[in-house]
């Protein structure tokens, strides 16, 4: 009894000690933030040593015996209540599987370090092993399977991800959760783009890597189970094996910095406040669109910065940095930290795509870098107007060649009775399913032009981007065939998760329309299809029939104005929309486009408008909060083409544009109306 205390004693010492971190194991991620931070431990973890995966005295089941032993004497199984027991010399235990807590399948199964890595191996009752399947994880109802330890059905902890998924105990959450990100991390160089995996993964992308979803998924079970004994225990034993590290098991806040609430500022091993800047994200990018030859534009840049240890300068780099300006080349320490706007201008005084880099460094930061970029044109058009009042505004124009004149047109549309169809929403599927949709569990787009929902083991569904669904009269058109012998495949339509149809396939493709009540402004219809029913969908659109608007010209327009290249419009009525166009004169040149403009409630500025509205540009768009509930917004083109129109359903809503450039958002919020200018 003696002998064995002694020998228990020595384990656990000699695990205590493993379990310590080696010194200078993380010194290459120490300071380093998001992506940089992740790529920097996968630099580090990576190394190391495998066991030949499967039985044996140097194999899987020999590293189970060290790191899988309960304190109790049994195989500590996390997939089931079953107790069974080691062999010994690395002997395969009865009724029991290695399985991959990440699937094999997820980055092709080939008998590679990660088909072999034990911190996400582990001794697996067979039946349990069986039901989980390649399954992502999720939290679910049991209803494929739940034998008290795992639980297999649809997934509920987010709607972009619906379909089967397997949920752990609330005391193995965590585990399950380091043990995936250290996968992601050590082996962020696959592909991931095998079977299941991009439930959770976005591919060929090594950080953020996760989609929101998995993401927040991941980060809350981190938070909700902390790293326990168990799990240190198990690191130390497979360390000793393998010589390499969880770094999310030593220092759980890792999983802040890289995907949670401290994205972005630096790490320290040692807990130190490294210098940063939280504002501009290093990468982000400002793109001033199209500006005429001639003229000007300017944008806002954000600087916030932390723990500095000095001023910090601003530099602009590049082929054209000569055509780029910015208003400070100095920020103090004092001004960062307390958080400060510079403005940041392009001059189009030569044509072309234009670039340039501005960087910002110093105060103890990595350098900071916002990619710049405009596009000048000589082309003829009309220029967002300026000096806006209640009563007036100023209308611009470029030159253009050779014109002797311009011809203004001041005018306001109203309806005329009449409707025409506008498409909202239109897809082929030509270059397959396009990033903006996602695809569970089961999708592929073998055939061009086709995408293939379900298999014969699993059901598929895509679903589209937010469109706006918020008025009536809106229709769904979808082209659709059986796969193969599978007679009379159904298609089910939902609009934000409520079924609405479900459509009969046939061997052929038939084009089905189905009438969609009115949703939101930002709902999303998918399209499903059941295990052994597969269904190719070709094409979807929808669209509505809209009152059709006709242009009545204030009195007085159209106007010759003579040679000049600006014109100030009076005796207009206040908080109205109003268009203008110019058309040269003595020249071939065509009419501008249309540029929109709201006049003010009062000969001031309106302030009050957006003085309770939060609004920031994201990568894809711009999203406004604090609305009132059917506060109204309508998006322009610079030259006033009307792109998109939504009524906000809640007090926040996402305004996606369809591509980088100068755009024009009309908001209309508690009775007040005012124009905001955005450069995405």
């Amino acid at each position: 009894m003696k002998k064995l205390f002694l020998l228990s004693f020595h384990f656990f010492l000699t695990l205590s000690l493993l379990a310590q971190i080696p010194a200078g194991y993380y010194d290459a991620a120490n300071g380093k933030t998001n992506g940089e931070l992740k790529t920097s431990l996968y630099q580090i973890i990576k190394v190391g040593k495998r066991l030949s995966y499967g039985s044996g005295s140097s194999s899987t089941w020999s590293g189970f015996e060290k790191s899988d032993l309960h304190p109790d004497g049994y195989v500590w199984d996390m997939y089931s209540n079953n107790k069974r027991y080691f062999s010994g010399n690395g002997g395969s235990v009865s009724g029991m599987n290695i399985e991959h807590s990440v699937a094999k399948s997820w980055w092709g199964a080939a008998n590679n370090d990660a088909y072999k890595d034990l911190y996400h191996l582990n001794p697996s009752d067979a039946a349990a092993n069986s039901a989980r399947s390649n399954y992502p994880l999720g939290t679910n109802n049991g209803s494929r399977f739940d034998n008290g330890s795992i639980k297999v059905g649809n997934n509920t902890f987010s709607t972009d991800y619906s379909g089967l998924c397997f949920e752990p105990l609330d005391e193995y959450k965590g585990d399950f959760a380091r043990a995936y990100m250290y996968m992601f991390t050590c082996y962020e160089d696959y592909s991931w783009t095998s079977t299941n995996a991009p439930t959770m993964i976005v591919a060929n992308e090594t950080w953020p890597m996760l989609k929101t979803w998995a993401k927040d998924l991941l980060v809350t079970w981190s938070r909700q189970d902390p790293v326990s004994e168990k799990e240190r225990n198990r690191m130390a034993a497979i360390y000793k094996i393998q010589n390499n590290r969880n770094p999310y098991i030593d220092y759980p806040e890792l999983v802040e910095f890289i995907w949670g609430s401290k994205q972005g500022q630096p790490w320290s091993a040692t807990g130190g406040e490294y210098p940063y800047l939280s504002l501009p994200l290093s990468g982000s990018k400002i793109n001033f669109g199209k500006v005429a030859f001639g003229k000007s534009i300017a944008s806002t840049v954000q600087i916030k910065g932390f723990n500095l240890t000095g001023d910090l300068t601003v530099t602009l780099s590049g082929t054209n940095a000569t055509n780029f300006s910015a208003s400070k080349t100095t920020v103090t320490k004092a001004e960062a930290e307390a958080g400060i706007n510079i403005s940041v201008g392009f001059d189009a005084s030569t044509t072309g795509s234009q670039s340039a880099a501005l960087t910002i460094s110093g105060g103890g930061i990595s350098a900071v870098s916002v990619a710049l970029s405009a596009e000048s044109t000589d082309d003829f058009m009309a220029l967002p107007a300026d000096n806006i009042t209640s009563k007036t505004f100023t209308a611009n124009w470029t030159m253009s060649a050779q014109a002797t004149g311009y011809i203004l047109d001041v005018f306001t549309l109203v309806n005329n009775g009449a409707t025409a169809p506008v498409t909202l929403f239109e897809e082929d599927f030509m270059s397959g399913l396009p990033a903006s949709w996602t695809a569970v569990p089961y999708t592929d787009n073998a055939v061009e032009g086709n995408i293939r929902l379900a298999s014969s083991n699993n059901p598929g569904k895509i679903t589209t981007p937010a469109i706006n669904l918020s008025e009536a009269g809106n229709q769904l058109t979808v082209r659709a065939r059986q796969y193969s012998n599978d007679a009379g495949a159904p298609l089910t339509v939902s609009v934000d998760d409520q079924t609405v149809s479900t459509l009969i396939t046939a061997a052929v493709n038939q084009d089905f329309v189905v009438d969609l009540s009115p949703a939101t402004a930002a709902s999303k219809i998918s399209l499903s299809a059941v295990v052994g029913k597969r269904v190719y969908v070709d094409y979807v659109k929808v669209h509505r029939r809209e009152s059709v608007q006709s242009a009545v010209s204030v009195a007085g327009f159209p106007l010759s104005v003579g040679n000049m290249l600006s014109y100030t419009v009076d005796g207009l009525e206040s908080n109205k929309t109003y268009y203008f166009t110019v058309t040269p004169e003595g020249n071939t040149a065509l009419t501008s486009g249309q540029v929109v403009v709201q006049t003010l409630l009062n000969s001031a500025v309106d302030s009050e408008v957006l003085s309770n509205i939060n609004f920031s540009v994201t990568d894809n768009g711009i999203l406004l909060r604090h609305l009132t509930a059917g506060a109204k917004i309508s998006v322009y083109t610079v030259l006033g083409r009307v792109i998109q129109q939504q009524s906000a359903s809640s007090s926040e809503l996402m305004i996606e544009l369809p591509q980088k450039g100068l755009y024009l958002l009309q908001v209309e919020n508690n009775q007040k109306t005012h124009v905001i200018k955005v450069i995405l």
